[in-house]
């Protein structure tokens, strides 16, 4: 494993790390006490519920022959849009109770400009284990200038909303997240619930992507996920922590990446969503929740 480990240490030595959201928190002080000072909503859904069972949609990993290249369906998920590709009313209603249950619990300054139905969901490349993306369209600089700081906190709100919550509509989890106005959005379908009406109509598009160079890309995130994941198991949990904070980043910036240059049919958007459907980002953030909880615990004494 020492070999293993080497080699994986010299790939992140060249990598930008970003402070974890913690760290962030601490180092930002008095802003970001004035954010949570916003407080809460006493009379809005609870926000401690017990994590569900891990594995989104109850979901285990992929089997080894299935493919990891999403198919593009003849037509848009019947279950979800009508005849005339409108979202169904009563889905419409439900999705806007939960976005508004989600961000009027948070308490924030920001109006909301518009709530979106988008990704795959509302295109012809959804499956079985699609979510649901679910957008609450803020400015982030009416809550505060420092935007950073922001981005920050909604995406902790956000991480603890999704984990605390399993919503299901038609077999679908919803995923809940608080997009910037004026954020670089690269789905090629969006509709606003609160509009009801399509901003970004989705178009049947055929894609040419190789199938080998994701599996190969898969393996090598689910190799070093494995390898963090023996760091925990030894009680390691600073190197643990450490390198699951910075294997997260390179995931996310990876995905970033793809979607800049080739939108959601990149090969890097594509292996992001192989990763998050088997479960392996849920294992990294575990094992990086985990490593940081034993790091803090002070272990009784016997007879203490």
């Amino acid at each position: 494993m020492t070999k293993e480990w080497n080699e994986y240490l010299e790939i992140l030595s060249e990598m930008k790390t970003t402070a974890d959201v913690q760290k962030a928190y601490v180092d930002q002080g008095n802003s970001f006490m004035k954010v949570l000072s916003m407080g809460g909503n006493k009379n809005t859904a609870p926000y401690t519920l017990p994590r569900p069972p891990r594995g989104k949609s109850g979901l285990g990993p992929m089997e080894e022959a299935e493919s990891v290249v999403p198919e593009i369906k003849e037509d848009l998920n019947r279950d979800i849009w009508d005849e005339n590709n409108q979202l169904n009313a009563e889905i419409s209603d439900k999705l806007l109770a939960i976005a508004e249950d989600f961000y009027y619990g948070l308490d924030l300054a920001a109006p909301v400009l518009d709530i979106t139905f988008t990704g795959s969901m509302s295109n012809y490349n959804w499956t079985e284990k699609s979510d649901i993306d679910l957008h609450i369209v803020i400015d982030y600089t009416a809550i505060d200038e420092d935007y950073e700081l922001i981005k920050k906190y909604l995406a902790y709100a956000k991480t603890i909303w999704n984990r605390n919550h399993e919503i299901m509509i038609k077999g679908h989890e919803v995923e809940v997240y608080i997009q910037d106005v004026n954020e670089p959005h690269y789905s090629t379908g969006v509709y606003s619930i609160l509009k009801d009406e399509w901003l970004i109509e989705p178009e049947r598009a055929e894609f040419q992507v190789s199938e080998e160079d994701i599996k190969k890309k898969i393996d090598y995130f689910e190799n070093i996920i494995e390898l963090i994941s023996k760091l925990d198991k030894e009680k390691k949990y600073e190197e643990a922590y450490g390198e699951a904070d910075r294997l997260a980043d390179k995931i996310r910036m990876y995905r970033q990446s793809g979607l800049e240059q080739g939108g959601e049919y990149s090969v890097e958007n594509i292996v992001f969503k192989n990763l998050r459907n088997s479960d392996e980002i849920g294992k990294l953030f575990d094992i990086k929740g985990k490593a940081y909880d034993a790091i803090m615990t002070i272990q009784e004494h016997a007879g203490t």
